[in-house]
């Protein structure tokens, strides 16, 4: 098991801040300022020290190891297709990679070799983070980017479509990508550390990330920070107790319930009074005084009992009860009434006034010696008009009495008499406190304030008295009535009592006081709590977060992240990778100095120092050139993929850049010693680093292919299936004239002599390069070249052979070439001489020839 799939495994059960430390690694190699800036964040998150729901989410998806694990076959780049939205690519252009050996894709700048590569570093795998794709910024609209990617898999064709927010493809991160910025990731100028194998590196950046995370913590919980200075309370009550005991523990409502109410203030100013005063008192005198205040305020307390109970709620309910049974027992009545009574003369009979006349009349003849019947009867008189009883008065006076005695009038009697009595007690009730002055004084000594809420209270009883009175149909309350006052009295009076009944003694008041006192004490507490109460609400907020914050410290522990370096360690998976990269140093030739690969395990950090043997400064970054540095790195991309066994094609975009001639020799020879065993791909805009590649692909004998990029006013990665000009042996260069030729045969035969002449200046151009590059590689085998900076003296045994003949048929064809290329203004009287086709197929033939000889009898090879 690989150092990375050891780390897979080992980080599942890790906190959401460790595996997002891990997934920034995995994405960008190292972890820079912005980057623990949002494992920190996302730290606090997962302890709900801030909400995040988008954050907390996408950080606990499942870490993407793909290709970072072990290769589960080879994988060859075949083809680069479909490209939409890349910069100012093409459409529907086909990169085509040869299968093995290495492939050079050559581009000027601004010819689309960046794009092209962009997308194979965001679609395979490479260190740091993969750069930005951008779209054609010369249009309005662009498509999102994406391509479709052939490879070879085992030897089975894929094709996998690409683009920029799909899923990983695993085959395609079997695929290693090396640039400059990758190159950083092996070296770096921060420290002694700087070649970090894939997996160890992961390890590296967590450590980095936990102990920056730590360092926050650890400056933020400083005891103190935070808080809100406050001086204890030095008492024993329940506030005291809680305040002084106030933790992350605490919930925010339980202050409320030490707060001093608007009452309890009110009662300190009073109560410390009264201490005082109780301090100056004897048993007697203070029973005295005591009986002489509950005699002042008895009388206030019945005075309010009494208006109370007409004027409350309760008797507002019963009133109001009353009045409704009245109106509807006598609705009743009436109904009987009119069904009964029909046709009598007095609208107001069985009325309640008729009621009480009728009861009358009847005790008068009921009294009456010589009456007999009631109601009378016919031929008896009227007790109250005297006349004769008529035959139809007999028989609605028996009507009118039968109707009276109906229950139903009974109870409409009942009930109006009930309300009567109701309404007449409570008219009749007195509220004017004026005889009450003293109690009401001496009352808000006790309890300040009583006296106002007692005035404010017989206010609202005198308005209910006028409602209660005059309204024939009570209205519903708006308000409960506030009888506190009157509990409140009933408590001053009690405590009165109490204090009575409790002080005997010099000992009993001793007591007395110190409950007093303890009473002040508890009041003055809550009024601590009351004054401070947004400073201790904030106390409680700080004291929730430093919890947690503790909780984030607790998992700043590296040592776990130490004992797995050592497992990993000594499992024996760090000397293979150890020795292939010495061996990588000694085929880059590093003599100037000797570097020294050691490893240590320092705060979770099992990594490899790169120092210099036998020097007083071993930092390998501070001691070695750019180039030597950029061996290094490529020395240590190679070395893992030696290490673990890796087949797969690896890609360098741009591997010398900014290089010395020396050192970009070294890196073409390593890249082409590595293509003899997998494919390597090469994106470079280097004229002399295509050169010393195609060189050292002749030494080595490995395959070779090459395209070159260019770009038209508008569009940018046009592929042309060869190399640049510049970089065409003679032998390229003669086979990409006799293509030309094609081209002027056609225009002698369809065009005009204006378009050959033209097209035959430029054909002898080609030629009279070609001419140049023959003499160079061929004639003079290479002894000297351009962008060479050695003289390969070696050779100098084959030149021999070059005769008189060789020198004027090379200047007879430069001649001739300079003669007919453009580039030499012809007098106008001379005319503007140009060759025939014959001719032009004669000197084509002539290179060829002489190419030929060189090569094949003269051994020019």
């Amino acid at each position: 098991m690989t150092p990375i799939e050891q780390t897979q495994t080992w980080i599942e059960d890790k906190p959401i801040w460790w595996k997002h430390s891990i997934k920034l690694a995995l994405e960008h190699g190292e972890l820079d300022q912005s980057d623990l800036d949002e494992i920190y964040y996302i730290a606090r998150v997962e302890h709900q020290l801030v909400h995040s729901e988008e954050c907390s989410t996408s950080s606990s998806h499942d870490l993407d190891f793909t290709g970072h694990t072990s290769e589960q076959g080879k994988v060859n780049l075949l083809s680069l297709s479909e490209v939409y939205g890349v910069g100012a690519l093409i459409e529907k252009q086909v990169l085509t990679f040869s299968r093995d050996g290495i492939f050079i894709v050559y581009g000027d700048n601004g010819a689309g070799k960046s794009s092209y590569s962009s997308i194979m570093k965001n679609s395979c795998l490479t260190r740091g983070s993969c750069p930005k794709i951008l779209g054609n910024v010369f249009e309005q609209t662009n498509p999102s980017p994406s391509a479709t990617i052939k490879i070879l898999v085992d030897g089975k064709d894929e094709t996998h479509p690409w683009s920029l927010n799909s899923s990983s493809i695993a085959p395609l991160k079997a695929i290693r990508v090396f640039d400059t910025d990758s190159a950083h990731h092996y070296v770096n100028k921060e420290d002694a550390l700087g070649f970090k194998p894939s997996g160890l590196n992961l390890l590296t950046e967590l450590t980095r990330a936990i102990n920056q995370v730590k360092a926050i913590v650890e400056e933020d919980i400083i005891p103190g920070n935070g808080l809100i200075s406050l001086k204890p309370i030095n008492s024993e009550t329940n506030t005291a107790q809680f305040f002084n005991g106030i933790s992350a523990d605490t919930k925010e409502e339980d202050v409320q319930t030490h707060r001093a109410t608007t009452e309890d203030l009110e009662n300190i100013e009073p109560l410390r009074q009264e201490i005082s005063k109780d301090k100056l008192q004897t048993p007697e005198s203070l029973k005295a005084n005591l009986n002489q205040q509950k005699q002042i305020i008895t009388p206030l307390q019945r005075f309010i009992n009494n208006a109370l109970k007409p004027l409350s709620d309760k008797a507002f309910d019963r009133l109001k009860e009353l009045q409704e049974d009245y109106n509807t027992k006598q609705r009743t009545a009436d109904k009987i009434m009119q069904a009964t009574l029909q046709g009598l003369p007095l609208e107001t009979v069985a009325g309640i006034n008729w009621q009480s006349l009728w009861s009358a009349a009847k005790t008068f003849i009921e009294n009456e010696p010589n009456s007999h019947n009631f109601p009378p009867i016919q031929g008896e008189n009227c007790p109250l008009c005297l006349q004769e009883i008529s035959e139809n008065s007999s028989k609605q006076l028996a009507s009118l009495n039968s109707f009276l005695a109906d229950n139903a009038a009974t109870e409409a009697k009942k009930a109006h008499d009930l309300l009567s009595n109701a309404i007449r007690m409570i008219s009749s009730q007195d509220l004017s406190l004026e005889n009450y002055k003293a109690a009401l004084e001496e009352s808000n000594k006790l309890k300040p304030g009583i006296n106002e809420k007692i005035i404010a209270l017989f206010e609202i009883l005198a308005e209910r008295q006028k409602i209660f009175t005059t309204s024939s149909k009570l209205p519903d309350l708006q308000s409960t009535l506030d009888i506190s006052s009157s509990v409140d009295i009933n408590a001053i009076l009690k405590n009165i009592d109490e204090q009575i009944e409790s002080v005997k003694t010099n000992q009993d008041l001793a007591e007395l006081i110190k409950r007093k006192e303890k009473n002040l004490q508890d009041l003055s507490d809550k009024k601590y709590i009351n004054d401070n109460h947004e400073s201790i609400v904030k106390n409680i907020r700080r004291y929730k977060v430093i919890r947690k914050m503790e909780a984030i410290k607790s998992e700043c522990n590296t040592r776990k992240v130490s004992d797995l370096s050592s497992k990993i360690y000594q499992q024996g998976v760090i000397e293979p990778i150890i020795s292939a990269f010495r061996d990588e140093l000694r085929k880059f030739g590093f003599t100037r100095f000797s570097v020294d690969v050691q490893t240590r395990n320092t705060g979770g950090q099992q990594q490899f120092k790169l120092a210099i043997a036998n020097a007083g400064e071993p930092i390998v970054a501070k001691v070695a050139s750019e180039g030597e540095q950029r061996c290094i790195a490529i020395a240590a991309f190679l070395a893992e993929m030696k290490a673990d066994n890796r087949l797969s094609a690896v890609i360098f975009d741009d591997p010398v850049n900014s290089l010395s001639h020396q050192w970009s020799s070294k890196v073409a020879a390593r890249l082409i010693s590595e293509s003899l065993s997998r494919q390597v791909v090469v994106f470079t805009h280097d004229i002399v680093f295509f050169k010393l590649l195609l060189e050292q692909a002749e030494l080595q004998g490995a395959q070779h292919a090459s395209v070159a990029l260019e770009r038209s006013r508008k569009f940018a990665g046009i592929v042309r299936d060869s190399a640049p000009w510049e970089a065409l042996t003679t032998s390229k260069r003669i086979k990409h004239l006799n293509t030309k030729l094609q081209g002027l045969r056609k225009l002698d035969r369809d065009g005009t002599e204006a378009d050959f002449r033209q097209a035959s200046r430029a054909f002898y151009g080609l030629l009279r390069e070609t001419w140049e590059r023959l003499v160079e590689e061929k004639l003079l085998n290479k002894v000297v070249s351009r962008f060479e900076r050695g003289v390969y003296t070696q050779r100098l045994s084959r030149l021999v052979d070059i005769s008189d003949d060789d020198t004027a048929k090379v200047d007879n064809a430069m001649g001739k070439c300079s003669t007919y290329f453009t580039g030499h203004d012809s007098a106008p009287a001379v005319g503007d001489p140009y060759p025939t086709i014959e001719e032009i197929e004669d000197d084509l033939k002539n290179i060829k020839d002489f190419l030929d000889e060189l090569q094949g009898s003269r051994k020019r090879t």
